[in-house]
Parts: structure tokens; C-alpha cells; sequence
């Protein structure tokens, strides 16, 4: 190392390891914040998806009521939706009274 080489921890100006913590912190909290914020609108969005799942079985249910076959629901290309609750690996706890034996999510509601 030269003698003119500049060392930044023998610089002039007053090292607070203080404001080294501050800021290393506030680096961690906007990481943070930002994988919360990401979870948060995953959360969301799957709670909307839900919903529409079982809006989308509970009108297929309806069809079927009202005399249409799966078949001619399937060859005007209105397929059955898969439950996102199985994918998702999230279970909703019932109670034996809540929910009708063997009862599909879309006849629960359209029940």
C-alpha cells in the first residue's frame, strides 16, 4: 500500500457505527415490505379466485337443475372449473352441521 493511499475507516469524518445499524435496518424493512406487500396481493387475488370458482359451480350447478347435461354443458365449451382449494393446499375446517354429507362446494352453495 502507498502512502498516499486513503483508508477509508482513517478518514477525517466521525465513523457512527449507529447509523450504519440505522440504515443496514432500513434496508431489511423495504425488503421486507416488499415481500409482504407481494404475499398480501397473492392473498388477494386467490381469495378472488375462490370466489369466482365457486360462482362459476354454483351457476353449473343451477344449469344442471334446470336440465342441461354435463355434456352439453362440455359441447358449448362451458368445462368444469377444478376446485383452486385442492392446488392451493389450504382446507377450510367445518363443523359436522355446516356441511352436507358428500356434498359438493357448488350444491353447498346453490343449496
Amino acid at each position: 500500500m502507498s502512502h498516499n493511499a486513503k483508508v477509508h475507516y482513517l478518514s477525517r469524518t466521525t465513523f457512527d457505527p449507529n447509523d450504519s445499524t440505522v440504515q443496514a435496518q432500513a434496508i431489511v424493512d423495504a425488503e421486507m415490505n416488499k415481500r409482504m406487500d407481494l404475499v398480501h396481493q397473492l392473498a388477494v387475488r386467490l381469495s378472488a379466485l375462490e370466489a369466482t370458482i365457486a360462482a362459476v359451480n354454483a351457476a353449473r350447478h343451477a344449469a344442471i337443475a334446470a336440465g342441461w347435461t354435463e355434456e352439453q354443458l362440455l359441447d358449448l365449451g362451458l368445462g368444469a372449473v377444478e376446485n383452486s382449494k385442492q392446488s392451493g393446499g389450504r382446507r377450510v375446517a367445518r363443523s359436522e352441521g355446516e356441511a352436507t354429507a358428500g356434498a359438493t362446494p357448488a350444491e353447498e352453495l346453490a343449496g
